[in-house]
Order: structure tokens, then sequence, then C-alpha cells
């Protein structure tokens, strides 16, 4: 039997750099990645951006994904993504701005898709609007609880003598929910893939 394939989930919110992060993704010597893009709107301007990435996306308009009553149209994305012949090493994701972290990875570990398992969960912070937009104060944003690897994004658009100080501030909010989570500090969403 196969091994299963890992479904990575990408969330952040609208202006976060997830499309950005992809398509470095997608853009490393030897990906073999399958993509599953959502956008809420009629229109899925998410999966223009990515389309000269890929040879085809497996697009879900109209809603986003942890809204849907069941998880069968995903389910049937996931499907045709794991399928042995595609020879892929993972399925992506993105979720839309508006997507709830938890609720998404709660899809995909419940997936009925025989072939693909929970790869993890990626949260995409925009470093420079963070605290302004996201995380306003009182608790921290439950979303931090549902994350494997947490992004600082976009440390460019923050003068270079504040980016270290406000890392450690993301980071010390992080560690209020997850003590686990990777965090990682980049411009233009230029992760290690191998992360």
């Amino acid at each position: 039997m196969a091994a299963k394939l890992p479904v990575i989930a990408l969330t952040g919110y609208l202006g976060a750099g997830k499309t950005t992060l992809l398509n470095h993704l997608l853009r490393a010597p030897g990906a073999r990645l399958g993509v599953v893009i959502n956008d809420f709107g009629a229109i899925n301007v998410d999966a223009a951006l990515v389309a000269g990435q890929i040879d085809e996306a497996a697009s879900i308009a109209g809603g986003c994904l942890c809204c849907l009553p069941d998880a069968g149209e995903l389910d049937a994305a996931l499907e045709r993504l794991a399928h042995p012949r595609l020879r892929l090493d993972a399925i992506l994701i993105e979720a839309s701005g508006i997507a709830e972290p938890a609720a998404l990875a709660r899809h995909v570990r419940f997936s009925g898709v025989e072939r693909v398992r929970p790869g993890g969960l990626i949260d995409v912070i925009n470093a420079a609007d963070h605290f302004d937009t996201v995380d306003t104060g009182g608790s921290p944003p439950a979303r931090y609880a549902a994350a494997s690897l947490l992004v600082v994004n976009q440390l460019d658009r923050v003068p270079a003598a504040e980016r270290a100080t406000l890392v450690a501030r993301i980071t010390a909010r992080v560690r209020e929910r997850n003590r686990w989570a990777q965090i990682a500090s980049t411009a233009n969403g230029a992760i290690d893939p191998l992360l």
C-alpha cells in the first residue's frame, strides 16, 4: 500500500502573502505539489495568480472551505489530486483569507479520501499589520493554536531596527496558545520548502 499523501493547509488573512508563499513553493526545483485554491466569491482570483505555476488547480470558488455544509467538494478535489498517477509529494490547500484555520484543519483530518493524511497547517502573518488587524489585544487569536508553522511574512515592510522586537512579540503571543508550532520569519514568502 502506498504512503498517504500529506495535505497541508495554507491560511492567513487577506494580504498576508499566502499566494506569494504558494508561488515560492511551486517554483522550488523538483516541486511535485497538488494545489486546491479556495477564494471567496464567484471568480477565483487566487487561482488566476498561480495558474502559470501549475498544470491544473482544483479550484473551489463561491465560498470558504470551512463554511461548506459538508466536505464533499473538498474531498472531490483531494481525491483527484491524490491519484497515484500524478506522483505528487503533497497537496496544498490555499484557503480564503476569511477561513478559520481550526475548521479547515478538521475538514482535512476527517476527509473521506483514503489516500490522504493531514500534513499540517501553515498560517501566514503580515508582520507589518498584524497587531492592527489580527491580534488586536486581549487573548491571542485562536488561529495560533491550529498552526504547525507560522510564517511571519513581509518583514521587509518593517524598519530593520524594529524587526527582531516585532518577531519576538509575535512569538510570545503565539506561545500563549501554541508551544509547539515552528515560527519562520521572511519577506516575499520565501520560506525553505523543506519546512
